[in-house]
């Protein structure tokens, strides 16, 4: 199986996104938590950079989120022809 990257990145943007505004957080927040800017926070959300897996795990245990949230969909995964 191959994961589309670009796909699986705004993905997981979105996901964050929506659990930040739940939370009823800023960017900066959430900067601030994984010791980033805002500007980094909203291109992860964008999708157009890539949150390191020690970022999310810190985010997830700092705001009580659960990780599975982010776990691909399975519109982001397709499998290889051979």
């Amino acid at each position: 199986m191959e994961i589309n990257n670009n796909e699986y990145n705004l993905q997981i943007g979105q996901h964050l996104k929506r659990l930040r505004k739940q939370s009823r957080l800023t960017q900066s927040n959430i900067g601030d938590q994984v010791s980033v800017c805002f500007q980094q926070v909203q291109k992860w959300e964008k999708g157009s950079n890539r949150i390191f897996a020690h970022q999310l795990l810190q985010l997830c245990y700092v705001n009580n989120w659960n990780l599975n949230e982010f776990k691909a969909s399975e519109s982001s995964v397709s499998v290889l022809d051979s």
